[in-house]
């Protein structure tokens, strides 16, 4: 049965995967954020721990899917610098800048001067929207290299296993020493980034190799489902980053499990296959998703980037973090999650739909909120 799809030709299941995310998203960030310590040492939040950290490895997957997916549709047009093709950039740009806005480290442009070693640090370290930021444009520029999309990817899948092959040489190494801080801040966390491309970025292309196969697969008749093809490369990918693990010499010197190793890799991409196979499993049943929930996917980086200011805060505003820390109990903490989830989706529902009736409306106040945060900087 073919996937069914929304009708901006999104396909269901990578709206229901990343709404999915996004709820994870919003939950684990809240409970990171108010949950006192005294209820952190337990095995059921060890193993709560290790799912929040699907969420930010299936945004990552998610995004290189969804690049090839629309890619795909329009390959010729992206071969060359096209209008198109430009837009993309621009597009990608402003994710770039939104994630060193997210971190400005002053609260009037003025104050640069007066920023230290630690501040600047702090704002050029990457986060996740840089990672993907700069993987997309690189995946952009792998499609004019391949110009096929099967060459497109098998380079992709080759630069993923590359670079989980490479983290534990690339991630501990003391970058900066040679190289301008902003650059080295992309290949390890010695500057304290915490999604440098080394490993992060391995998500983003096994994202792009497998939305080729996703598009592949919707041609010939009698092919093997695509969820089935998840569920079976899930099993073994999962499979064997436990059985690298298990063995009893590795072949690479002290290395970091959480942080560098490829068998964390491996696991965690199997789970994130297995996970996606469920859903794309139920995908063809769905006729439609919910506006709230289709919402919520549509609006994913509206949604993060308001979170993350609610909760951590920002030059321009004092979050909960601030406000209460991490003091609350279970019953409070859930509450506020609920509130949190119920503001975003609404936030994420409200500009969906003024996007889409009222257009011009929705471009001024875009600008106007530009505007308003780059005047409270001057």
């Amino acid at each position: 049965m073919p996937q069914t799809t929304t009708p901006g030709t999104r396909v269901i299941s990578v709206d229901l995967a990343r709404a999915l995310a996004v709820i994870l998203m919003v939950q684990g960030h809240t409970l990171n954020v108010l949950l006192a310590p005294a209820h952190r040492e337990t095995a059921a939040f060890d193993a709560w721990l290790f799912v929040r950290g699907l969420t930010s490895c299936l945004f990552l997957f998610l995004a290189g899917f969804a690049f090839t997916l629309a890619t795909t549709r329009h390959w010729e047009v992206f071969l060359r610098p096209s209008a198109r093709f430009w837009r993309r950039m621009r597009k990608f740009a402003f994710f770039l800048l939104l994630g060193y806005a997210l971190h400005f480290p002053v609260y009037h442009v003025g104050d640069f001067h007066f920023l230290g070693e630690d501040g600047w640090r702090g704002f050029l370290q990457v986060d996740v929207l840089q990672s993907i930021a700069i993987t997309l444009i690189g995946l952009q520029l792998l499609v004019l290299v391949a110009r096929t999309p099967r060459r497109f990817a098998a380079l992709a899948a080759a630069g993923s296993a590359s670079i989980v092959l490479l983290t534990p040489f690339v991630w501990p190494f003391p970058w900066a020493d040679f190289l301008p801080l902003t650059l080295a801040a992309y290949l390890g966390a010695a500057t304290g980034s915490p999604f440098p491309l080394f490993p992060w970025a391995a998500y983003v292309l096994a994202g792009a190799g497998l939305g080729y196969v996703y598009v592949a697969r919707q041609e010939p008749a009698g092919a093997l489902p695509f969820s089935a093809i998840l569920l079976r490369l899930g099993a073994l990918v999962g499979f064997t980053g436990l059985l690298l693990e298990s063995l009893p010499f590795s072949l690479y010197d002290n290395i970091n499990f959480w942080k560098t190793s490829p068998s964390l890799f491996l696991i965690r991409l199997g789970c994130l296959l297995v996970l996606l196979a469920a859903i794309f499993a139920l995908g063809p049943f769905l006729r439609q998703l919910p506006r709230m929930v289709s919402s919520l996917a549509q609006e994913s980086l509206t949604v993060y980037a308001v979170h993350v200011c609610v909760l951590y805060g920002s030059i321009w505003n004092l979050g909960l973090a601030q406000r209460i820390g991490p003091r609350l109990g279970y019953a409070e903490t859930l509450g506020w999650i609920a509130l949190l989830m119920v503001s975003m989706s609404l936030l994420a529902w409200g500009w969906s739909w003024s996007k889409k009736n009222q257009p011009p409306r929705s471009r001024v106040a875009r600008a106007a909120i530009a505007l308003a945060l780059v005047y409270r900087l001057l």
